[in-house]
């Protein structure tokens, strides 16, 4: 998924080497004061949600690294350092894009993203650059919500697994 970014803008991802796993907080050190003090406000402001956990994953040849954050199973959002840029990207289902439409006072930047972004299967991809702290925050209320509804969901589960005739428990 490129979230409408073309895979030269995707190439310059800072940390580009599957091999070489960049620690979590790599971006702090690497990148500039401004855009080091952003990627800072959206760990911690992400972290800082109920049951939300980090992961540094990468994400093959179009995403490379990206920081996920999710809560269970469940994808919240991922982080992307790319040149000297920090953006997100997130998914929204369709109950979830209502229940943005409803919220008061959206950022705007953060209302854009999700009226542009794409759709696939059941969820539409957004993308937002972290460009300055006003967006950071703006986005970290999107995210409270959102993990919030994501907690008011059952979490999924296995089925149980069938007991088949002639296994062990069957001969105990």
């Amino acid at each position: 998924m490129s979230t409408g970014r073309s895979s030269a803008w995707w190439s310059r991802n800072r940390y580009l080497d599957p091999a070489a796993e960049p620690a979590p907080t790599a971006p702090l050190t690497d990148l500039a004061a401004g855009p080091a003090g952003r990627f800072r406000a959206a760990r911690e402001g992400l972290l800082a949600l109920d049951g939300v956990a980090e992961s540094v994953r990468f994400m093959g040849a179009s995403w490379r690294w990206a920081w996920e954050y999710g809560i269970g199973n469940r994808k919240l959002c991922w982080l992307h350092i790319v040149a000297d840029t920090i953006s997100t990207t997130f998914t929204l289902s369709d109950d979830e894009v209502l229940r943005t439409a409803k919220l008061p006072r959206l950022a705007a930047d953060v209302a854009r993203a999700v009226s542009e972004g794409q759709r696939t299967g059941p969820v539409r991809w957004c993308w937002l650059e972290l460009s300055d702290r006003r967006v950071v925050d703006g986005f970290l209320r999107l995210a409270g919500h959102k993990a919030g509804w994501l907690a008011q969901r059952p979490t999924p589960h296995r089925a149980p697994r069938l007991r088949g005739r002639g296994g062990a428990e069957d001969r105990e």
